[in-house]
């Protein structure tokens, strides 16, 4: 693995991780409008592909605590 690539890699871990605290103070209305764009425009880009993944795996989070706003 090449220093760029480990450089990119360490970031997209990094901000996901900063991402998944930011998620949790989303309210409910604002995640579920997040989530539905997710749907709708389906993402390719790696950075929105992540933002994404955090939002499903928030709303999960929140589902499991009997949250279900989406």
């Amino acid at each position: 693995m090449n220093r760029a690539t480990l450089i990119i890699a360490s970031t997209l871990i990094f901000s996901a991780c900063d991402g998944n605290s930011k998620m949790r103070q989303m309210s409910n209305g604002e995640l579920v409008g997040k989530r539905d764009e997710c749907l709708r425009v389906n993402p390719s880009s790696p950075g929105k592909v992540t933002a994404c993944e955090n939002i499903r795996k928030e709303c999960e989070r929140r589902r499991s605590e009997g949250n279900y706003a989406c």
